[in-house]
Order: C-alpha cells, then sequence, then structure tokens
C-alpha cells in the first residue's frame, strides 16, 4: 500500500509539472498565433488584435469562475480537442468571407479553454519547483514550432499538434485531480496587482501591430517574436531564481513592480533606441517580479468586490487593448504609448497609496 501511494505521488508530481508546461504552452500560442492570423487576415476592425481581445476577455471571464470550479474532466477535454481542431477553421474558410468569424470563434473556445486550465491548476508554476523551468521549455517548443524545418508541417499543423497534446496532458492532470477545487485561483487581489499583467498583455497583443518598440530598435521579425518569448517567459524565470532567498518581503516585490511600470512610462519621453528598449524592459520585468513573488492560497471574494476586479482587468486588459488596435490606423504608436502612460501613471498613484498599507494576500496564478 505504502509504494501505491509513492507511485501515485509521483504520477500526480508528473502531471502538475506537465500541466504547467501545457498552460504556458496555450497561453504563449495565444498571444503569438492568434495575433498573426488576425494581421494576416487583415480584417480592418481594430488592426486585426480583435482575436487576441476576444481570447484574453473569454480567459478573464471563465477564469476562477463558477462554471471552470465545478467542471467535469470532460469539458477539459472537449474545449481542448475542438481548439486544436478550430485552429484549422479559418483555413477552411478561406474562399468566403467568414474566415475573420471563424477565427473569432476559435478564440473564445481557446479563451475559455485557457481560463478553465489556469483555474484547475493547483499550485503556481514558481511554486512547484526550485527552478521555474516550465514556461521556458513551453517558450523552446513555441519557438520551434514557429520556425520548425519540417517543410511538410504548416505553423497551422504545429499549432494544432502543441494544442493536441496540451489537451491530453491537461485532462490526464484533471482526472488525477478530481475532488472539488475549494479555492479560487483567479485574479481577486485589486487594481496593483491588474496593471503588470495588464501592461504585459499589451505589448503581447500588440506584437503584430509593429509597434514603436520593436520598430525603433530595428528588429527582424524572427527577433521580434523571440524577444517577446524571453520577455514573457524566460525572464520570470530569472527574476525568480535571482530572488529564490527573499521570500519574506512580498510587500516590497509588489511595490518593486509598480516602481518598474511606473519608469517605464516615464522612459516613453525619451526618443532614441536605448529609451525604446527600457520602456519595453521595465515594464516585462514588472510582469517578472509580479509572477514570481510569494504568493498565498486566497478564497473567494464577495460577489461585488469579485466582479468590481473582474470588471477592472477587463478594462485595463482586453478593453485597453481594443482601443490600441480602434486609435492606431489614425494615430499610429501614439496609441500604445498613451496606453502604456495611463496603466504607468495608475502604477505611480498606487505605489503612494500602497507605502501606508499592510501586506495583501496574493492569488496564486494571475497572468495576462
Amino acid at each position: 500500500m505504502s509504494e501505491k501511494r509513492k507511485t501515485s505521488r509521483t504520477g500526480h508530481s508528473a502531471l502538475a509539472h506537465a500541466g504547467e508546461v501545457a498552460q504556458w504552452v496555450m497561453l504563449l500560442l495565444g498571444w503569438l498565433w492568434l495575433g498573426e492570423q488576425g494581421m494576416r487576415l487583415g480584417w480592418s476592425l481594430a488592426s486585426g488584435v480583435l482575436a487576441v481581445v476576444l481570447w484574453w476577455a473569454a480567459r478573464l471571464l471563465c477564469r476562477g469562475s463558477h462554471w471552470a470550479l465545478n467542471a467535469r474532466p470532460t469539458v477539459m477535454a472537449v474545449c481542448g480537442g475542438l481548439s486544436a481542431l478550430g485552429v484549422w477553421l479559418p483555413e477552411a474558410l478561406a474562399a468566403t468571407n467568414l474566415a475573420h468569424l471563424g477565427l473569432l470563434a476559435v478564440a473564445l473556445l481557446w479563451g475559455a479553454w485557457s481560463g478553465l486550465a489556469e483555474t484547475r491548476s493547483r499550485v503556481s508554476t514558481f511554486d512547484l519547483a526550485p527552478v521555474a523551468w516550465h514556461p521556458v521549455l513551453a517558450a523552446a517548443a513555441v519557438s520551434w514550432m514557429w520556425w520548425a524545418p519540417v517543410d511538410a508541417i504548416s505553423a497551422t499543423g504545429a499549432t494544432s499538434v502543441l494544442l493536441a497534446v496540451c489537451t491530453a496532458v491537461l485532462h490526464a492532470r484533471d482526472l488525477a485531480t478530481t475532488d472539488t477545487l475549494r479555492m479560487c485561483r483567479g485574479q481577486r487581489a485589486g487594481l496593483s496587482h491588474v496593471l503588470a499583467p495588464s501592461v504585459m498583455g499589451l505589448m503581447m497583443g500588440s506584437l503584430w501591430l509593429g509597434n514603436v518598440w520593436c520598430a525603433g530598435l530595428g528588429w527582424t521579425t524572427q527577433e521580434m517574436v523571440l524577444g517577446h518569448l524571453a520577455m514573457m517567459a524566460v525572464l520570470p524565470t530569472l527574476v525568480a531564481l535571482a530572488g529564490r532567498d527573499d521570500v519574506a518581503r512580498p510587500q516590497f516585490r509588489s511595490l518593486l513592480s509598480l516602481a518598474l511600470l511606473a519608469l517605464g512610462a516615464l522612459m516613453l519621453l525619451g526618443q532614441s533606441a536605448v529609451y525604446n528598449f527600457l520602456a519595453m524592459l521595465l515594464p516585462s520585468l514588472a510582469w517578472a517580479v509580479h509572477c514570481s513573488r510569494t504568493r498565498m492560497a486566497q478564497g473567494f471574494s464577495s460577489g461585488a468586490s469579485a466582479w468590481l476586479m473582474r470588471s477592472m482587468a477587463l478594462a485595463l486588459g482586453p478593453g485597453l487593448l481594443l482601443w490600441v488596435g480602434m486609435a492606431s490606423p489614425a494615430h499610429g504608436p501614439l496609441a500604445m504609448q498613451t496606453a502604456l502612460a495611463l496603466l504607468g501613471a495608475l502604477a505611480a498613484v498606487l505605489v503612494l497609496v500602497l507605502r501606508a498599507h499592510s501586506p495583501v494576500a496574493y492569488p496564486a496564478w494571475s497572468t495576462p
């Protein structure tokens, strides 16, 4: 019996690690593939970022919801399987005028699946192992997919295969942990913990708009994609590794994240390549600090408070990205600069406010 329990624990641990890699693959592919497809199809509304906006909004709405907390493992498999098949829908409808609508349908389904998977996760990536290698491995897998040397595999085919693998892993993890979740793993901690994911999401969501950061740095498309993957997936691992012995000051890390956001907004005042690089790097560091800070489990919020925080995350994340997409044709890089300046100003105000408050509880999973 002892050997059986030990084997079961080992199996659950392996599934937990594999599930974290799968979640990061889903996240990174969502930003990159949906954004690229939206730009490729060239729909004029919101400069092609509408698919990313819907996917992001669906994730935020489903994460921590009653539906996600009580869904059966079969739901995970169905949502993932349909998402893996759905990536072929834009190509199947390419001869019609419905290709972009097909992409939007896939984005909504993929977003609901992502929110479900994040809710069902029992532990944060950065609490699962001494070194958070999961996002790095996920970034490597996505990079391979993007530049696969096999001519017979298209980008859509590679995306579909990766999502199918994620589906199998997450379904197996859900089957192995069928007990009812008692804690909400969604974003419930307040405005100060909405800002960093919102800024990182804006930078990832505007990737294919040819935004001012990459244009000012003169990056190629490959360098641009690799840079964004590194900022979102590799940088948090490095920051967590560098600060692994400093786990007793969560309030300090929260203030540091907000301060980096505010400094990043100040870099918007410069015009050189150095200022462009810092305007991109500093918010990414804020996101990395936000991800890797020490967390404490948090129960359900009251209905009004939960919907207030959810509405705030929707407005400052998908809502702001939608505005950037709609304003970009007329105002160019100024639209993105204005959005980041707004979030940076909010971060600066919160630094002053939180200096006078005691530490707060942190959610276990919070991504843009």
